[in-house]
């Protein structure tokens, strides 16, 4: 190829050809130095094959539909095809992160599509008052809103007893029934009973893309609740209740020892830490912990398990390091970590643990193998192989709250003390004194920020709200629990088959005397709960991308994570906040305007969908006046209007004028509509579920409802909550 020459007329063209030679050079030149760093991460890319999987379980929930026979297969083909190009190429990097990402994606989305394909479909429940019988599995108190106590029993091999149900198979998923306040029967795990209830399926979402209790019903084999009409009657079991039954059976005893030993709000707290009773805590209580950021003690959790853990191994290595003899045998600090290990394992079993505390049991027996391997107990490899086991357990966990808080709040614990060993490494070896006790004390506050920084947006995602005071609530609560209430409770546990429980158990009282005084205290500061727009989904996959960037990489590259993080943060007031929200059952519309909910019909709006409504507005609430006006809306004989949005709340027929001058109508007890005006009626509602109606700004009307959310899947029950008929299967002939 000849040069470029000066007077050349093809000047032009050896200019574009350098710009472009350039141009690749540069090119090259990036992706050189791109591969250079992620070989220099080498180490931490299996870190990121756990984020794979989550992502492909999220795909998989997030579809509108079910994925067919050619998606499952094309799954197990992008999976085996993954694993022969790793073993092909494993040299290469680019095919190394392709393989990964791409098999771990499939992986988790066949994982996802498994569990869901294994649970039996949800029945179709009478509409109407039956009797049935059952074996309990469960028993628990459950305190009203009146502040009176019920019984809330779980009841599997459901039968009923009433018309063409008479001779039906029993269910195959499990119920919740709520015994009257006033029936004195006490059943136990393994019990047969019959009862005449009113039952109703698991609840259609408030508001579209709302928290889903199909879902997590049609994951935890839930066919439904119901409320006793009559007293109960115990009858004799027909199979026994096995060794889940006979747990729980030990579990209610304990509770009632406490509670009998220690009455009032301390023995309910206690019953709560000790034995899992986790209905008997009054509301003001609970409230009162939640707005202080201490929501979590009224829980068997991860911290519970971590503070019997700390208690047994510092009694056994004290023990041991006694005893030379027991020291020859093998060193103290696998002695007291196994021994440890089987005491939170005996901790869970008595306390009835739920998903936190057992995803916590397995991070620590991870932690266990890694000290008796010589390994370092916590790391982020130890909680990404811990993460991979639990999203291969129950992958559906990947929606809820308790995983998603449990990985944030430890990666952020890990990866932050990593960050910050060197230099508290050097604080608590200084020779001034007041450095090393300054270190000492910073390190709990660090993990309270830390923990509770990490954990902040899915606490927005899931409860619409902020606790600026939970540092300080945590720095005195946490303290206080972990070396005066939990040693008290282990205490009290030990000295139970003696009958001196109360011994114990009083001194424990004192120490939660002080903790709910704090959180009360905390809970009445200025801006102690702090109502914010929920973060939506997207956001919440965005933040924790984020996060596993902040985390999982290291060098300053990891700080580009903090971008994702404050976007996601930021999101929620970014998006727009719907005009108009409509109830499934078409009971209670909310009116979005001037920075407040106005809801109606009535002056007792429904707790539970007025409290999701708030969850995602984060605003605060009102109620909609039978006649007058408030803010920018006009209500009068049962109509109100903002703007050229007509909602009729009260039955009532057209009326001349109504619909003049109308954008929308919405008719909650009716069906009927107005001539060239879009309109929602009730029957509209019963089909397609919540609505959602957000402004355009053009002045139209955005419309999202329930069932185009979620789409057609397995969980989403049809109209009216109808499920399959419990009928036998069809004779043979």
């Amino acid at each position: 190829m000849r040069g470029c020459v000066a007077g050349d007329d093809s000047g032009a063209g050896c200019a574009g050809g350098q710009v472009l030679s350039r141009a690749r050079g540069m090119l090259a030149r990036a992706s050189g130095a791109g591969a250079a760093w992620l070989w220099r991460q080498n180490s931490r890319l299996v870190l990121w094959l756990p984020v794979a999987l989550a992502g492909g379980i999220t795909f998989y929930l997030a579809l509108p539909t079910e994925p067919g026979g050619v998606g499952v297969a094309e799954g197990v083909l992008a999976c085996v095809a993954s694993l022969a190009c790793r073993l092909l190429w494993p040299g290469r990097l680019a095919v190394r992160l392709g393989a990964g990402v791409v098999g771990m994606g499939a992986m988790g989305l066949l994982l996802a599509w498994g569990q869901v394909w294994r649970m039996p479909p949800f029945p179709d429940l009478p509409r109407r008052a039956v009797h049935l019988s059952g074996q309990v599995t469960e028993a628990e108190v459950q305190r009203l809103a009146d502040g009176e106590q019920a019984l809330r029993v779980a009841l599997r091999g459901v039968r009923f007893e009433d018309g063409i149900s008479i001779g039906m198979p029993p269910l195959r998923r499990w119920l919740w029934v709520r015994l009257r306040a006033d029936d004195p029967a006490r059943p136990m795990p393994g019990d047969g009973l019959e009862v005449r209830a009113l039952l109703s399926p698991p609840a259609f979402p408030d508001v579209p893309g709302g928290y889903d209790a199909q879902r997590r019903a049609w994951f935890d084999g839930l066919a439904g609740h119901g409320r006793a009409l009559d007293r109960a009657t115990i009858t004799s079991a027909q199979a026994g209740g096995g060794v889940g039954g006979w747990l729980a059976g030990r579990r209610q005893v304990l509770a009632e020892r406490i509670r009998t030993a220690l009455p009032g709000t301390r023995g309910d707290i206690a019953a709560t830490i000790l034995a899992g009773a986790d209905g008997v805590v009054a509301a003001p209580e609970r409230e009162a912990f939640a707005d202080a950021g201490l929501a979590h003690l009224l829980a068997v959790a991860g911290l519970h398990l971590a503070i019997v853990m700390g208690l047994v191994m510092v009694v056994v290595r004290t023990g041991l390091a006694l005893s030379e003899r027991a020291a020859l045998y093998w060193p103290c600090r696998q002695i007291a970590a196994v021994s440890a290990l089987l005491a939170g394992g005996v901790y869970v079993l008595l306390s009835g643990a739920h998903l936190p505390a057992r995803r916590s049991l397995l991070m620590a027996g991870l932690a266990v193998m890694a000290l008796l391997a010589g390994r370092r107990p916590l790391s982020l490899r130890a909680l990404a192989l811990a993460a991979t086991v639990l999203m291969a357990l129950s992958p559906e966990g990947v929606a809820e709250l308790p995983l998603q808080m449990s990985v944030a709040a430890v990666m952020a614990l890990i990866a932050g003390f990593d960050a910050l060993r060197p230099a508290l490494s050097g604080w608590e070896h200084d020779d001034v004194w007041l450095r090393r006790v300054a270190v000492r004390m910073v390190r709990p506050l660090l993990a309270s920020v830390l923990a509770g920084g990490a954990c902040l947006p899915v606490g927005m995602a899931h409860f619409g709200a902020v606790q600026p005071w939970f540092v300080l609530a945590n720095l005195l609560a946490v303290p206080l629990m972990s070396i005066w209430i939990m040693p008290w409770g282990l205490a009290a546990l030990g000295l139970m088959p003696l009958g001196l429980e109360k011994l114990a158990l009083v001194p424990m009282g004192w120490g939660i005397g002080v903790v709910t005084a704090l959180a009360h205290l905390v809970a009445r500061l200025p801006m102690a709960r702090m109502g914010v727009p929920a973060l939506g989904n997207v956001g919440l996959c965005v933040f924790f991308v984020g996060l596993c960037w902040l985390c999982l990489w290291v060098g300053r590259v990891r700080l580009l994570g903090l971008v994702p993080i404050v976007l996601a943060v930021l999101s929620p007031w970014m998006a727009a906040r719907p005009a108009l929200l409509l109830a499934p059952d078409a009971r209670m519309a909310g009116i979005v305007t001037q920075g407040q909910l106005w809801t109606g019909p009535g002056t007792h709006p429904d707790p539970f969908v007025l409290r999701e409504w708030q969850r995602v507005t984060g605003l605060p609430a009102g109620v909609l006046p039978a006649g007058g006006t408030v803010g920018n809306v006009t209500c009068h004989a049962g109509v109100c209007r903002v703007g050229d949005i007509v909602l009729v709340l009260a039955s009532r027929p057209p009326a001349p004028g109504l619909c003049r001058g109308a954008g929308l109508l919405v008719n909650l007890p009716g069906t009927w509509g107005c001539d060239s005006v879009p309109s929602i009626g009730r029957f509209d509602l019963w089909r397609n579920g919540a609505y959602g109606i957000y402004r355009r700004p053009d002045g139209g009307f955005v419309v999202q409802t329930d069932r185009g959310v979620r789409g057609a899947r397995p969980w989403v029950m049809r109209p009216g909550g109808a499920g399959l008929p419990n009928l036998p299967l069809a004779q043979a002939e």
